[in-house]
């Protein structure tokens, strides 16, 4: 499929400005807790604007902070595998995440009308960050410090922003659940773009490796590794707005078989079961053309809800809490 180079390029190079070192701020925390921007390269440390936006507060997602059991209520059915059955049990190893995006699809949508997600942050300065995310179904998302802090904003309806864009990605996850797949990469990956861009992004098929030309590697910084710009972007997008996608509709099982689907797609993400703090996962680590140069990311979810419990890459650990919760206890302090 087409691409084009020199939006490759522009892109890059302002993700490269994002590369610099940093030392991770509260205020800038919370500041990308407000507001979920488009990413490029998954969660830089220096926020930006257009396609090179940036997230201080990467995401993951644990079923607790703690690794205990998830609420039955957020669980997926348990596989249906007759006893003996060789080819049941081949087809669960062979394809991981088809057969979970098959049990999730036929899973309860759990009760309440919120997810509320606990932010397990530590970075590799040291730092560590908890900070608390409130995220209605109906796209409404307030954000606090604390837990204690978090009725007085929904009594207060003090709303963050980006709704379109929360909204946008949340969609794309439940249409890529059932429905067409190209189509909804489409989705996912536009997601964060603007109605009219001044570079209209082009679609890329799936794991393709772009390429710079000649004149185009003259342009790259001094001594810049033209592999750092080897990245395909809708990849990069579907990758990134997926993880927003988990961060927001963390609580639905039709999100997580959306997201899961749309991964599976890509032929560098790549899954290898496990355990984790007791509990069988499975690990997707991304890897290029979905992200750029010697950076590392990956995602642990559990094995049998999709749930996610830990997000890595080279700079922050992040786990988190998933509950379900009403908007009303909330406000009341009832949660």
């Amino acid at each position: 499929m087409p691409y084009n180079t020199e939006e490759h390029l522009s892109a890059a190079l302002q993700d490269a400005v994002g590369n610099r070192p940093f030392t991770p701020d509260f205020d800038q925390i919370e500041a990308r807790g407000r507001k979920l921007r488009n990413r490029r390269l998954a969660w830089r440390a220096t926020a930006g604007t257009s396609f090179a936006a940036a997230a201080i507060a990467a995401v993951a997602v644990a079923t607790s902070g703690t690794g205990t059991t998830a609420p039955a209520q957020l669980a997926a059915p348990k596989p249906s595998v007759t006893s003996g059955s060789t080819a049941s049990a081949g087809a669960t190893q062979e394809a991981p995440l088809v057969q979970l995006v098959g049990y999730l699809t036929t899973a309860e949508q759990p009760a309440g009308d919120a997810t509320l997600l606990l932010r397990d942050q530590v970075y590799k300065t040291g730092l560590k960050v908890d900070v608390w995310d409130l995220h209605a179904d109906n796209g409404d998302y307030y954000f606090a410090k604390t837990k204690g802090a978090l009725p007085a904003q929904v009594k207060g309806k003090h709303l963050q922003e980006d709704e379109a864009g929360r909204k946008a990605v949340v969609a794309a996850a439940k249409y890529a659940a059932k429905g067409d797949l190209n189509d909804a990469r489409k989705k996912m990956a536009f997601a964060y773009v603007p109605k009219n861009p001044k570079v209209k992004p082009t679609l890329e098929a799936p794991g393709v490796t772009p390429s710079l030309p000649a004149a185009s590697l003259k342009k790259l910084p001094k001594g810049a590794d033209p592999a750092l710009y080897a990245v395909n972007t809708t990849d990069n997008w579907v990758w990134n707005n997926s993880m927003d996608a988990l961060m927001v509709g963390a609580g639905s099982p039709t999100v997580r078989a959306g997201v899961l689907r749309l991964l599976n797609q890509m032929p560098e993400i790549k899954v290898a079961p496990g355990t984790y703090q007791g509990q069988k996962v499975l690990t997707l680590t991304a890897g290029q053309p979905a992200i750029g140069g010697n950076d590392h990311e990956s995602l642990v979810i559990n094995a049998e809800s999709g749930l996610p419990i830990k997000y890595t890459n080279d700079f922050v650990t992040v786990n988190y809490t998933v509950e379900r919760v009403t908007i009303a206890d909330v406000a009341k302090g009832k949660f």
